[in-house]
């Protein structure tokens, strides 16, 4: 299983909520490889303290980055010009990373469901 983490994902991680951390476990045993992309990275520092960047650096070493180029934008463009009207608490953010899991046939894993209502990626459910 390819799993990329949201945002939410990776900050209950670093502060050890025990059901992610217990999902994690199983996804380990499972072989999962885990990704992520810049986006996650800026939102977690934007809200780190200095004092953990090191623990959030040591975190990030475990994922495979995937970079941002223009498929992804147009995808994420595309869901905005779909989805921005109805659903008006979706970030920029949140479509970017909606179409770097459509675009590298990914598994999305948030605790924030209601931002990807795209009915094209997968959605984490139950390990």
């Amino acid at each position: 299983m390819r799993v990329f983490l949201d945002t939410d994902v990776v900050i209950n991680i670093l502060k050890k909520r025990s059901d992610t951390i217990e999902t994690l476990r199983q996804l380990i045993e499972k072989r999962a490889k885990f990704f992520i992309s810049p986006i996650v990275i800026a939102e977690v520092y934007q809200g780190a303290r200095k004092k953990e960047f090191e623990e959030i650096e040591q975190l990030f070493s475990y994922f495979e980055v995937i970079d941002i180029d223009a498929q992804i934008g147009y995808k994420a463009g595309m869901y905005a010009n779909r989805y921005a009207k109805a659903y008006h608490t979706i970030s920029l953010e949140d479509y970017l990373i909606a179409a770097t899991v459509h675009i590298y046939d990914l598994v999305l894993w948030t605790y924030n469901i209601k931002h990807y209502p795209m009915d094209d990626i997968e959605l984490l459910k139950g390990v």
